[in-house]
């Protein structure tokens, strides 16, 4: 028997193989290649959506999306009702696209774009921040590779700990070190903040703008989709006087230049931007870190892992 249509397309259309499907990308990015590949393809909207779900789990943001489609539900509003907020971008792009006129293939493509860049900083966060995380374990450890050390080198500190001065000894110790753990990981949960993508106030008046809606009018389309759909990566702050936006669309007016190539160029560099506070940020972790590590964490391994050693060399009980 013929292979069906969704196993077609997915042999004829970049994105569809199982291997792109691995790799580790936010489920809405694949989500809205897909999505962008068959509809240039020219398949119709809710026709994608059931063949992109076909293959998702049930219980995935993918399957529940494909789920409300086929019961009858918006498309946008399906996608805003995913849990992740990369969905609710997802959704208002889709919607403007809809109100605009605008081609909705290249809309998601660019989200699509943005989304796979984050995967990328994330990953990048990940590699910057695994050594201020490796050097808290480390350090967190040696209090007990200390006892473990005296208890090799035939010093025997359990009659300490469990003696009178233990209890002392053992409260001092692990506060400490608790404090200096929780330090550090605040310090890298602050390097590793909620994540965003940069830019997008720029990239949602572009789609708009590529249905021919004037500027003012686009704008007002964009705050009001945001609202609707209560997209919390998108900063309403990104549409008020001040912003990067709203220069570069009194740059364009000015110049009488085309605005669209103009945006894309402003969220391409607000994302590069975005990227370089990343690397800094993680490169001061590495130097912020070593506060914690050195008033708290190393006074508590004295405290725990040397101290009773010394006690009981002296025969301390």
């Amino acid at each position: 028997m013929g292979a069906s249509l969704g196993e077609r397309l997915r042999a004829r259309v970049p994105g569809l193989t199982p291997a792109a499907a691995a790799e580790q990308r936010s489920e809405a990015a694949v989500a809205a290649e897909r999505a962008a590949a068959l509809l240039r393809g020219g398949v119709p909207a809710a026709r994608a959506v059931a063949l992109i779900s076909a293959d998702a789990s049930p219980t995935s943001a993918t399957g529940i999306i494909g789920g409300r489609v086929a019961d009858g539900v918006p498309i946008p509003s399906a996608l805003a009702a995913a849990e992740e907020p990369e969905w609710r971008v997802l959704a208002v792009a889709w919607r403007i696209a809809e109100v605009c006129g605008a081609p909705l293939a290249p809309a998601l493509q660019r989200i699509a774009e943005a989304l796979r860049e984050l995967d990328q900083m994330r990953a990048r966060r990940s590699v910057l921040l695994a050594g201020p995380r490796a050097t808290v374990r480390m350090v967190a450890a040696l209090p007990i590779l200390a006892l473990l050390l005296g208890l090799l080198l035939g010093f025997d500190p359990v009659p300490v700990l469990i003696g009178p001065a233990g209890a002392v000894i053992a409260a001092v110790g692990a506060g400490l070190l608790g404090i200096g753990v929780h330090w550090s990981r605040l310090l890298q949960r602050r390097a590793a903040r909620e994540d965003t993508i940069a830019g997008l106030p720029s990239e949602l008046l572009w789609v708009a703008l590529g249905g021919g809606a004037p500027p003012v009018v686009a704008m007002r389309i964009v705050v009001d989709r945001v609202d609707e759909f209560g997209a919390e990566w998108v900063p309403f702050g990104g549409f008020c006087a001040g912003s990067p936006l709203l220069a570069t669309v009194a740059a364009a007016e000015s110049a009488g230049v085309p605005m669209r190539p103009l945006l894309l160029e402003q969220a391409d560099a607000e994302r590069a931007a975005a990227a370089a506070r990343l690397e800094r940020e993680a490169e001061r972790l590495g130097v912020r870190v070593l506060l914690p590590l050195g008033v708290c964490v190393l006074p508590s391994f004295i405290v725990l892992g040397v101290l009773p050693v010394v006690l009981s060399m002296f025969g301390a009980v």
